[in-house]
């Protein structure tokens, strides 16, 4: 069989199981699985794929076909400049979430020594972003996930050994925040109530514990902020990413514990996604 067939193959099924996009996802997967990038993948539609390689291919087709995210399949996600390893113990980078990098770099200078925090690093995947922009500063990632702090490391591994930055296993609610700079977070605001609107890919295969707050969106954004406010020693800025329907709740909660609300950035979708703060 030649590639263009499997793809072909791919498309169908994927189409048969409901799926939006199946010609798309077929074509991911088959390049996962050859290794191509674009330009090898033109260039190949013509040759033939090893039973072996199909036979894998199928595999990822059927995991696909149950709705299973193309990332989980893979093991990874664009995401800023690089390719994050990713698990079912990690939210998947999404690109609404670059809108917290671009307004770290928005607000500081990327050529001061920073220190950096990131509250429920989960992949790493800002914290590892930032600190390649922002050359001489360091960082911690903390998780309260052994699994997802183990993936953090494995990124900074392959993406960066060299930046001076530890992940630490911790609750984000507890953790000490004293001589941080600049604390960043995108903590669990999913409201539960929801459930029946989240598609099947983030349901059954993301995790729930990065998702959905315990005791609402409004108790875990005031614990996280109150521990700041309690911990912290110096006049730190705080980039957090909301759910844009929680714009003014979480702008309140930081007021209310003395922080100066400086703005609120926008996603690719015009909508408010990063909350920007600083420490009275």
């Amino acid at each position: 069989m030649i590639i263009s067939e499997a793809l072909n193959y791919g498309t169908r099924a994927l189409s048969s199981s409901g799926l939006s996009q199946s010609k798309l996802d077929a074509k991911l997967l088959i390049k996962n699985q050859l290794d191509f990038n674009d330009e090898d993948f033109i260039k190949s539609l013509n040759h033939y794929i090893s039973l072996k390689d199909f036979e894998s291919y199928k595999l990822k087709i059927l995991r696909r076909m149950n709705h299973e995210p193309i990332a989980h399949i893979t093991g990874q996600k664009d995401f800023w400049k690089n390719t994050f390893s990713v698990s079912k113990d990690t939210l998947i980078p999404r690109p609404d979430s670059e809108a917290l990098i671009e307004s770290v770099l928005k607000y500081l200078p990327q050529d001061e020594n920073l220190n950096f925090l990131d509250l429920g690093t989960g992949s790493g995947c800002l914290i590892i972003s930032i600190l390649e922009e922002f050359k001489n500063s360091q960082g911690t990632g903390i998780d309260i996930s052994k699994n997802a702090i183990s993936i953090a490391n494995k990124n900074k591994k392959y993406i960066n050994n060299d930046l001076n930055l530890s992940f630490i296993i911790h609750d984000f609610f507890t953790y000490n925040t004293k001589g941080f700079d600049i604390i960043i977070c995108n903590p669990p605001y999913v409201p539960k109530n929801e459930l029946n609107e989240i598609t099947k890919e983030v349901i059954n295969f993301e995790p729930h514990l990065a998702l959905f707050p315990k005791k609402g969106t409004k108790d875990c954004y005031g614990k996280i902020i109150s521990n700041i406010k309690l911990t912290n020693n110096k006049n730190c800025y705080v980039f957090f990413e909301i759910d844009y329907r929680d714009h003014f709740l979480v702008s309140n909660i930081l007021k209310d514990n003395d922080f100066s609300v400086l703005a609120a950035e926008n996603d690719l979708t015009n909508r408010p996604r990063c909350i920007v703060a600083k420490m009275n």
